[in-house]
């Protein structure tokens, strides 16, 4: 039986004008006040009044993610919550343990990739409760407990990424789980072998990818994912080069080829230099290091075909920047990531001090957040980073030849559900 509220005359132009001035938390409790609340919630009539109410927001609740390979399962490096559009009064990480679908404490829940607001954990469970995969795969989203859980691939087989594909009105529609295979032998050197889940099959699917450059079968680092293409790195075996992206759209068509496209690192490269791979607005993002300068590139996304020299594929952003004039002393730091949605605003990790630094490329203003200020808070929201987790992962990763690539975990601007199987 509706409620009194529910069944009263207020016209629903109304109701929505009332409704959209919410933040998402408090709009998703409001689907369980009746069947009509529900129905005009889920509308999309109703979010695409949020959505262009909320369109001016320059942010919404995001977290950078350390992959699995590192001892805590759950590792935020840097966070924002309590933005306007989802007022979410812990870090993303906070959500997603206790893992609700699998209460068992003796169960692990290891995060592995996002996109566009979905995420993909493993949940592993004693060996005694399965017979050949000790975990359990879901994507879903935290905020709102909502997961699907997705079956074993055919193989056991190393996790890669996450991949989804957004409607014309910027839902997501299907997602993809990307598994590489394990090592063979007899296969070329130039073939990346990987199984495929799609949502809108259910069905996982192997496909062979070929490149021009040899693939290692390593998946250490999180690959960065925009738009469905997934930009994995790899390495030069003696390290005389900065290496290639290998990038692959798996939203592709489906008479495509299965070629990768292989993008050169920005060059000349140097021994010494610290890098890292980012995204930041919808673009690829490269980061340098060397000598106290700091600079960063953006991938050209009209870039066609698989050749040309690395000044064709990517373009210094802004001025090079002198760290030790910009902080003002001689800042020994890894780069970490852009600013999901600011491409202006830098995080680096000081080595000397073991903190975050942040600082604003155009005006090439740096802050140190030391001790106390691991939290701090701006018009977007409240920031956290946990100096702790980020110093051990830079130790643990302090080679530098490799390039640093955390996993972005962003909440979308709505509820977008996650998408499933038609019953």
């Amino acid at each position: 039986m509706e409620s009194p509220a529910t069944t009263t005359t207020i016209p629903e132009a109304v109701f929505v004008e009332i409704i959209v001035r919410l933040p998402l938390r408090s709009i998703a409790r409001f689907k369980s006040v009746s069947k009509r609340w529900k129905a005009l919630i889920e509308s999309s009539y109703l979010r695409r009044v949020f959505v262009s109410l909320h369109k001016q927001s320059s942010s919404s609740s995001w977290s950078l993610m350390f992959g699995t390979d590192y001892p805590y399962p759950i590792a935020e490096a840097i966070g924002l919550h309590g933005c306007k559009t989802w007022d979410l009064p812990r870090s993303l990480g906070s959500y997603i343990t206790p893992f609700q679908p699998h209460p068992d404490p003796r169960a692990r829940v290891y995060y592995i990739s996002s996109s566009n607001g979905l995420i993909w954990i493993d949940v592993f469970v004693h060996r005694t409760d399965v017979e050949t995969f000790p975990y359990k795969t879901f994507v879903g989203n935290p905020v709102l407990q909502q997961w699907v859980e997705i079956p074993p691939p055919p193989q056991e087989c190393k996790h890669t990424a996450l991949v989804t594909r957004l409607d014309e009105d910027g839902v997501v529609s299907s997602f993809k789980v990307v598994r590489t295979c394990d090592p063979d032998e007899s296969v070329a050197p130039n073939e990346w072998r990987v199984y495929v889940y799609s949502s809108e099959t259910g069905l996982w699917s192997f496909k062979r990818l070929m490149s021009s450059v040899p693939v290692q079968y390593t998946c250490y680092y999180p690959p960065v994912n925009v738009d469905g293409v997934i930009y994995r790195w790899e390495r030069i075996v003696d390290n005389s080069e900065p290496g290639s992206l290998l990038a692959y759209d798996f939203f592709g068509p489906e008479d495509g080829d299965d070629c990768c496209q292989v993008i050169p690192l920005p060059l000349p490269y140097n021994e010494d230099v610290r890098r890292c791979l980012t995204a930041s607005g919808g673009d690829v993002v490269y980061i340098e290091v060397l000598d106290g300068i700091l600079k960063v590139w953006t991938l050209n996304k009209n870039k066609n075909g698989s050749g040309g020299s690395s000044s064709e594929w990517w373009h210094l952003s802004g001025e090079e920047i002198n760290l030790v004039s910009a902080v003002g002393y001689d800042l020994d730091c890894f780069p970490m990531a852009l600013n999901p949605f600011n491409a202006d605003i830098v995080y680096v990790w000081s080595c000397q001090d073991s903190c975050l630094v942040s600082g604003n490329l155009k005006t090439q203003e740096f802050i140190v957040h030391q001790g106390s200020e691991s939290r701090w808070s701006s018009g977007e929201g409240c920031y956290c980073a946990k100096s702790y987790l980020s110093s051990g992962y830079i130790e643990d990763n302090h080679n530098i030849t490799s390039v640093l690539m955390l996993s972005q975990f962003v909440l979308p601007q709505w509820m977008d559900p996650v998408p499933r199987l038609p019953n």
